[in-house]
């Protein structure tokens, strides 16, 4: 797949792929599947920045089906916690969007000393109702900070004046390599 301007097409962005397409799919099918699998590439990343989570060595198909498995199941958990937080302070920040990371840094460093003192039986289930469930985590994430799991947004960047320089300035430049060859003359 090559992207570029091409001469003659004016200031398109041009697809071009080179490879074996059934006949039947259309430039707009392509483009559309190409977008998705950046999405998903986009969510591996996501998941591998937040959770540190790349294997650097899976030489075995099975292992590197397990680990696309195991990236998978552990974003739909992290999107669901997420989703989840922002409901339980829909009220109160409507506005709220919650980052992956933040949201990761809370849990982790809160996961094992609860899993220590907390007994079993107060752990959400995945056993439990889908409703019951749905509630004990709604609970669990009304207890969180939502300043402290905000996603930071930046500001727009200011707009620095563009400097004047007088026209008599700008034109009086003169190249280096004209000096140079001006006092090689002189020698």
């Amino acid at each position: 797949m090559q992207i570029g301007h091409t001469a003659g097409h004016g200031n398109h962005t041009l697809l071009d792929h080179r490879g074996e397409w059934p006949k039947d799919i259309d430039a707009t099918s392509i483009a559309r599947l190409y977008r998705k699998r950046w999405r998903i590439e986009g969510m591996f990343q996501r998941l591998e920045s937040v959770l540190h989570s790349e294997i650097k060595s899976l030489g075995h198909p099975c292992a590197a089906l397990l680990g696309f498995a195991v990236a998978v199941l552990a974003y739909n958990v992290l999107a669901l916690l997420k989703r989840v937080t922002e409901q339980a302070h829909r009220a109160a920040h409507p506005d709220l969007d919650v980052s992956p990371y933040h949201l990761t840094v809370e849990i982790t460093s809160s996961y094992e000393a609860m899993v220590r003192r907390l007994p079993p039986e107060h752990l959400p289930c995945a056993d439990d109702d889908p409703m019951q469930l749905l509630q004990r985590l709604l609970l669990l994430a009304s207890r969180l900070s939502p300043r402290q799991l905000a996603t930071s947004k930046r500001a727009p960047k200011p707009t620095a004046p563009k400097g004047y320089v007088d026209g008599s300035i700008a034109r009086s430049h003169v190249a280096t390599d004209r000096v140079l060859k001006a006092v090689a003359k002189r020698r």
